[in-house]
C-alpha cells in the first residue's frame, strides 16, 4: 500500500514537472509579477507592518487604563498594626506633554510607511527592468535563430550547387571544402544562439518566479519616453530612488526633532481608584479616588540622550548627502540613456536600407559565379555579409529597446508604459 502510494505520488509529481509551460506575452507575465511575486508580497507585508507601527505610536497619546498593586509587609505605626498589605490601584492615564517626542515619533513612522510604499514601487520597477532585459534577450535570440536558419539553408543550397559543379569540373573540388567549412561554422553559430535562447528563457522564469513560456517580444514604449533629455531629468525627481532618498531625509529630520528635547519632563493626567489600610489594619479596596498630574523627568542620564540626538543628526546629514547624490547621479544616468537611444534610433533607416543592397550585390555575384567570373570566396563573402547585415539590424533594434527599458526602469515607469503598447515584431522599430 505504501509502495503504491509512493509510486502514484512520484508519477503525479513527474506529470506536473513535465507539463508544458503556458505561452504568455510580456504584458501578461508582468501583470502576474505585479500581483503575486514573492518580492512584491514581502514589500506589501512590510508596508502593512509599518501602518501597524503608526497605530502603536498613536496609542501613546490616547487614554491608557491599567491596574497597579503594592504587595508587601507594612511595619505599621502607633495608629496602625503591622501586617501584609495588598493595595491595588486602577487608573486611567492621559499623556499631556513629553517635549514633542511622541508627535515626532508618530510623524517619523508615518514617513516610514510612505518609504515602504515607495520601496514596494521600487521592487516592481526593478523586477520589471530585469524581466524586460531577459525578455529582450529571448526575443533577440529567437530572431537571430531565424536568420541563422536561413543562412544554413542558403549555404546548404550553395553546397549542393558546388558539389554538382565539382562532379564534372574536378578543378572546382576545393570549392566544396570552402562551402562545407562555412556551413559547419553557420551550424555551430546557430546552436550557440539556441543555447542563448534557452538561457534567456531560464532567466525569465527565474526573475518572474513563474513557469512561463515567453511569447513574442516586448511592447514598443517609444511613445512613453521623455520627449527630451531635459524632460527625462525632470521626471527623475519622481523616480522611486529619488523619492526614497527624500523620504529618508524627512524621516531622519523627525528623528532629530524627537531626540532634541530629551531632557524635558513628561506630564500625564491621571485619575485613579485607590486602596488603603485602615487604623485597624484592614484593607479597603478601591475606596478612594485621586486626580493627579504625574511628572517625570531625567535631566541627567549619563549622556545617553545627548548621544542619541547627535546620532540622529549624523544620520540626517548622511541621508541629505545620499539624496543629493541620488538626484545628481540619476539625472546624469537618465540623460546618458536618453541620448544613447536617440542617437542609435537615427541609424536604423540606413541599416534597414543595407539589407536590400546586400541582397542585390549577392545576387549579382552569384550569377557571376555561375558563369565562372567570380570565385567561391567572393560569393561566400557576399553571402556572409547579407546575413551579417540582418543580424546587425536585429541587434541594433534590440539594443535600443534594452536601453529604452533601462531608461524607463530607472524612472520607475515600465509598468504603466507597457499597458496597451504595440509589440516590437520583426522589422518594427523600438
Amino acid at each position: 500500500m505504501v509502495s503504491g502510494r509512493w509510486w502514484r505520488g512520484l508519477l503525479l509529481g513527474a506529470s506536473i514537472l513535465s507539463a508544458p509551460a503556458r505561452a504568455e506575452t510580456f504584458e501578461q507575465v508582468l501583470e502576474r509579477v505585479a500581483a503575486a511575486h514573492p518580492r512584491i508580497v514581502a514589500a506589501q507585508q512590510l508596508t502593512r507592518a509599518g501602518r501597524a507601527d503608526v497605530r502603536a505610536a498613536k496609542s501613546s497619546y490616547r487614554p491608557q487604563f491599567g491596574v497597579e498593586t503594592d504587595l508587601g509587609w507594612d511595619d505599621g505605626n502607633s495608629s496602625r498594626s503591622s501586617g501584609f498589605a495588598l493595595l491595588p490601584e486602577a487608573k486611567v492615564s492621559q499623556l499631556v506633554y513629553d517635549g514633542g517626542r511622541t508627535p515626532a515619533e508618530i510623524r517619523r513612522r508615518r514617513l516610514r510607511v510612505d518609504l515602504l510604499g515607495v520601496q514596494e514601487q521600487a521592487a516592481l520597477a526593478d523586477l520589471s527592468q530585469q524581466l524586460a532585459a531577459a525578455w529582450i534577450d529571448h526575443a533577440r535570440a529567437a530572431e537571430l535563430i531565424d536568420i541563422g536558419t536561413q543562412q544554413v539553408a542558403a549555404l546548404e543550397a550553395l553546397d549542393r550547387l558546388v558539389v554538382e559543379i565539382a562532379s564534372f569540373d574536378r578543378g572546382r573540388a576545393s570549392d566544396v571544402v570552402m562551402v562545407e567549412s562555412r556551413l559547419e561554422q553557420a551550424r555551430t553559430a546557430l546552436q550557440t544562439r539556441e543555447i542563448t535562447l534557452a538561457e534567456a528563457r531560464g532567466r525569465i522564469r527565474e526573475v518572474s518566479a513563474l513557469p512561463v513560456e515567453p511569447q513574442g517580444s516586448v511592447p514598443d514604449i517609444t511613445g512613453a519616453l521623455p520627449e527630451t533629455a531635459e524632460n527625462g531629468e525632470a521626471m527623475a525627481a519622481g523616480s522611486p530612488a529619488v523619492r526614497s532618498a527624500d523620504i529618508e531625509v524627512a524621516e531622519n529630520a523627525e528623528a532629530v526633532k524627537g531626540t532634541r528635547n530629551w531632557w524635558l519632563p513628561q506630564l500625564a493626567l491621571e485619575g485613579a481608584r485607590t486602596s488603603e489600610r485602615t487604623v485597624e489594619g484592614d484593607t479597603r479596596l478601591f475606596n478612594g479616588f485621586a486626580v493627579r498630574l504625574r511628572a517625570s523627568a531625567l535631566p541627567f542620564d549619563s549622556g545617553g540622550g545627548r548621544a542619541r540626538h547627535e546620532a540622529a543628526r549624523a544620520e540626517l546629514e548622511s541621508a541629505e548627502s545620499s539624496a543629493t547624490l541620488a538626484r545628481t547621479s540619476l539625472g546624469a544616468q537618465v540623460r546618458r540613456l536618453w541620448t544613447f537611444q536617440a542617437q542609435r534610433r537615427a541609424r536604423l533607416p540606413s541599416l534597414a536600407g543595407l539589407i536590400a543592397r546586400a541582397d542585390d550585390a549577392r545576387n549579382i555575384v552569384f550569377e557571376q559565379f555561375r558563369l565562372g567570373r567570380r570565385t567561391i570566396l567572393d560569393l561566400l563573402g557576399y553571402e556572409l555579409e547579407r546575413f551579417n547585415v540582418r543580424a546587425q539590424l536585429v541587434n541594433e533594434r534590440f539594443d535600443i529597446a534594452q536601453t529604452q527599458y533601462q531608461l524607463m526602469g530607472v524612472l520607475g515607469r515600465i509598468y504603466p508604459a507597457v499597458v496597451g503598447g504595440p509589440m516590437i515584431g520583426p522589422g518594427a522599430r523600438p
